[in-house]
């Protein structure tokens, strides 16, 4: 018979009463800790060890690269030329980076709007003229060329459709909604994706220094995949400088489903350039 089987049988034949020296062949070596039972908590105690276990724990947090967040800054260039009859055109640069793919992404384009129907409501005047009209409508190209160390570069072909509707419900508060549809190319391969951004944008003057806090929320619809899976929330100002120029600063959050990376903090910062604009 095995040791530990001639243990077990003498365990089963002592007397109940027997010393507790008797049972010292059953007992555990002393250098051994004896066996501790798991004691589950309150449930509010559970939840709160579960909660632990996330954030120190990178196995039981499941979290890729993809969904994790990241900062960026995105500079961008207008040139905007106000036309006769309310028409204008418009032409940018800017260089992005986390937008929808982990990597530097080069965007120019052109459009051309038409403004309907000047606002009545007296106000402070933008130089921006878009924003002295209730209505804006426009169409443009644009191309998008992206870098990825060591891949192919990717390209895309972007027509674009917009319509901004405007309003002052008072003087010094502007509010648009911009709607646009997106005809994509991206490396051939054809999509469409709706956005729908809304702005508010507040004119503030001291003395003769004028400046405009503004905040938007923009969504996305992604024709491919069928889903709303974009979101992008600004914050910023706009300074302007006589007639021809201004600066807006801003702070982007962008979460993104199907984007590399899914979260992202964006510092902006883009010049605006407005010719045939002075009086």
């Amino acid at each position: 018979m095995e040791p530990w089987e001639t243990r077990r049988a003498a365990a089963r034949t002592m007397p109940e009463n027997a010393p507790p020296e008797a049972h010292a062949g059953c007992a555990p070596p002393k250098d051994q800790p004896e066996p501790v039972g798991i004691v589950l908590g309150t449930p509010t105690e559970i939840v709160a060890g579960l909660i632990l276990i996330a954030f120190f724990c990178p196995g039981a947090r499941g979290q890729s690269q993809a969904d994790a967040t990241t900062g960026e800054f995105w500079p961008t260039a207008n040139i905007h030329i106000q036309l006769p009859e309310n028409y204008r055109l418009l032409g940018f640069v800017e260089s992005k980076k986390g937008e929808e793919f982990s990597y530097q992404q080069l965007d120019v384009g052109l459009g051309f709007g038409y403004q309907w129907k000047t606002i009545r409501k007296p106000h402070p005047e933008n130089i921006d003229p878009d924003k002295e009209h209730t209505f804006l409508f426009g169409g443009g190209y644009e191309y998008l060329r992206t870098l990825q160390a060591g891949k192919n570069t990717s390209y895309e072909n972007r027509l674009v459709l917009e319509a901004m509707p405007g309003s002052r419900p008072i003087s010094r508060l502007l509010v648009r909604d911009r709607n646009r549809v997106e005809f994509r190319w991206v490396n051939g391969v054809y999509s469409t994706r709706y956005r729908n951004d809304l702005s508010l944008e507040y004119d503030i003057t001291v003395h003769s220094f004028r400046f405009s806090p503004y905040t938007s929320a923009e969504v996305f619809y992604n024709g491919a995949t069928h889903s709303w899976n974009e979101e992008q929330y600004t914050a910023g100002f706009q300074w302007p400088y006589k007639r021809f120029l201004m600066l807006q600063t801003y702070y982007l959050r962008q979460n993104c489903t199907t984007c590399q990376p899914a979260h992202l903090n964006v510092a902006g910062l883009t010049l605006n350039f407005y010719l045939r604009n002075a009086r």
